[in-house]
Parts: C-alpha cells; sequence; structure tokens
C-alpha cells in the first residue's frame, strides 16, 4: 500500500501550515487566556478555501476527499492551534457540511453550503445528553408532531460552539425509545436556528479547549419547520453515523498536529535551553491511538521544559488541557476498546 504523499498534497499542506503558523502561538495564547473564539483565524481558513476543501464544487467546495481534510487539519494544527482546531472543522464542514451535503434537498444546499464555505455561517451539533452516556440510541430529547411542525423538549450538554454558531445540528427522537420496533429506528435530525423561541444555553466552565465554548442547551416546545427536517424522519441514525465517522477522522488529525507542535516545542526548547554548563536537554482505533500519542508527545514536550512547561507563556500546557478532551470524546477509550473486543477479538458483548 502507497502512503507517500501526492505533489497537491504536499502544495495543501503547506498552504495549510502558512496558514496556521500566520495565527501562530502568540495568537491562540491570547485567545486561550480570554476565552475567546478565533473568528480571525476560522474566516482566514474559509478565504483561503480550507473549509469547504471536500464539499461539493457546485456549492463553492473543492470537491476533495477526507485525506486532503486529514491534511489540512492537521497541518493547522501543527502551526500553533493544536487540537482545537479540529474541533473548528468538526462544527463546520463535519456537523454542518456532511450532513446537509449527504441528505439536505437542494434548496437547502444551495442556501447554506456557500455560506459554510464562505465563513458566513457557523453549525453546532445537539447531541450528547446530561442522562444519557455512550448509547445515544437512548436519547431522550423528543419531538412532537404538531400538524405540519414538531414541538422539540429536552436537555443537551457539552455541545461545542453554541454562542457562535447560526444553525444547530439536534439529534432527537420522534418515535420514543420504547416504543420503536427497533432501537435504531425512531431517531431523526433537524436543523434549526441557534436563535429560535424556547432554545436557551448556557456556558459550562471547563478546564480546557478555552477558545471553543461548550454549553448546556435547553429546549423547550421550539418549534421545527418541516423543512428543517434532515434527512429521513425516524431512520436518521444511519444518516447521523455518517457524520460522527467523519468527525473521528477530523478529531485524529488535529490530535496528529498538536503532537507534532508539542514535539516541535520541547525540540526547539532543548536546542535552546543549556542545563550543568553546555549539556543540552533532548524531546475509532486511530483517534485513540493520536490522542494517547499526542497527550505522550505533549507531556514529554513539558518534562522536557521543566517547570516552564507548566508556564503559559510556552504554550504546551494549552496544547495539554486540550488534547485531554479527546481521550473520551468524541467517543471514549473504553467504548474503542469495547469495540475492538467484540467485534475483532471475538468477545461476549459487555455494555
Amino acid at each position: 500500500m502507497e502512503f507517500s504523499l501526492t505533489q497537491d498534497h504536499q502544495l495543501l499542506s503547506e498552504t495549510a501550515r502558512k496558514v496556521g503558523e500566520e495565527f501562530g502561538l502568540e495568537y491562540w495564547r491570547a485567545l486561550d487566556a480570554k476565552k475567546e473564539f478565533a473568528f480571525d483565524f476560522w474566516q482566514k481558513v474559509c478565504d483561503m478555501g480550507l473549509a469547504g476543501a471536500a464539499l461539493p464544487e457546485e456549492y463553492g467546495g473543492s470537491g476533495l476527499g477526507m485525506l486532503e481534510m486529514a491534511l489540512i487539519i492537521e497541518n493547522l494544527s501543527a502551526g500553533g492551534g493544536g487540537s482545537t482546531v479540529g474541533q473548528l472543522f468538526m462544527n463546520n464542514p463535519i456537523f454542518g457540511g456532511v450532513p446537509i451535503s449527504k441528505f439536505g434537498s437542494d434548496d437547502v444546499k444551495r442556501e447554506y453550503l456557500p455560506k459554510l464555505v464562505s465563513g458566513d455561517m457557523r453549525f453546532a451539533m445537539a447531541l450528547t445528553e446530561p442522562d444519557v452516556g455512550s448509547n445515544t440510541l437512548q436519547i431522550k430529547t423528543f419531538a412532537k408532531r404538531e400538524g405540519n411542525k414538531w414541538l422539540l423538549n429536552g436537555n443537551k450538554i457539552w455541545i461545542t460552539c453554541v454562542p457562535q454558531a447560526h444553525k444547530i445540528l439536534v439529534v432527537a427522537r420522534t418515535t420514543r425509545y420504547e416504543d420503536a420496533p427497533k432501537r435504531s429506528v425512531g431517531i431523526s435530525n433537524f436543523l434549526i436556528d441557534v436563535d429560535r423561541v424556547g432554545l436557551t444555553h448556557s456556558a459550562i466552565d471547563k478546564v480546557g479547549t478555552n477558545t471553543n465554548p461548550s454549553s448546556l442547551v435547553f429546549f423547550q416546545d421550539v418549534e421545527v419547520r418541516p423543512d428543517e427536517l434532515l434527512g429521513t424522519l425516524d431512520h436518521g441514525w444511519p444518516e447521523l453515523l455518517e457524520v460522527l465517522n467523519t468527525e473521528r477522522i477530523v478529531t485524529t488529525a488535529g490530535l496528529v498536529g498538536a503532537g507534532k507542535l508539542a514535539l516541535q516545542l520541547g525540540a526547539n526548547y532543548s536546542r535552546d535551553r543549556k542545563v550543568f554548563g553546555d549539556t543540552p536537554i533532548e524531546a475509532n482505533t486511530a483517534k485513540m491511538i493520536a490522542s494517547q500519542a499526542a497527550t505522550k508527545a505533549i507531556e514529554r514536550a513539558m518534562q522536557t521544559m521543566g517547570g516552564m512547561g507548566f508556564s503559559k507563556e510556552m504554550d504546551v500546557e494549552r496544547l495539554w488541557r486540550d488534547a485531554r478532551l479527546f481521550h473520551f470524546a468524541p467517543v471514549s477509550e473504553e467504548m474503542i476498546l469495547n469495540y475492538i473486543a467484540v467485534h475483532d477479538l471475538g468477545l461476549p458483548r459487555g455494555y
């Protein structure tokens, strides 16, 4: 199997790296301290055509694939942003672009995809719930049919970049779990305005990923129009999986980039830092390996710097805080190991 990059891949990677380095460590350090969203960075990514790399050409994208998107994210992340860059792509080309391009009507595609590509519209996805763990099929958020519309009620948690989003992909049940003919039936996906009567959200105080806020989201009799159903009523589960599978890819790419950045920071520091005179100091399966490798690389960089590794001015502490999230998101390492045990090793199902 051939793993070398083509000249086009190398050029794409270099372009992304240059954009990432234009918004370097000081930029991200300042945003992290102020807990501000990277509006300028994301607009530049869009202006350079990188956000729409894997989206259809007829709507302003480049019509490339997930490999090209992964290379873009990896190099943007390595340029200074770290793993949070993957979250920006997760929210927009993935949570917005994938379901719209695959399951949206022609009108929806024409209205939203060009705005996503240009940066004029941003997205979020509301999936995780407070009382539901990894078993998404048991979500309780429910959309009740009322005439030609739905009334949406429920709560979501750990939803990324809600205040910055214009549209939010809401995963809800339209047939309750206990009434469904089988577990995977009854899931529907709706793309609605964040600014909608009955939809409220509040920030979660957290330890990392400060530039991408996380929120609790509440739906109280939120009206949903028929044209806001994205995909197939009651059969949105396999459609959602297409979104979640690509989410894992962009997460992995961001972590790989963060690991490369941390190694570079550690190596740079070891070349400049002198200790004892002239003696220098030297430093879904793919998602799990990437998160573990990124954390190990970042911690090595911190260890190389000693006490300075805990200082905000050296940047690796931000990379360390942000990368920690991805040991359990978007899917926990334990669930990945469970899946490997059952499907690859043939062990009894333990969940």
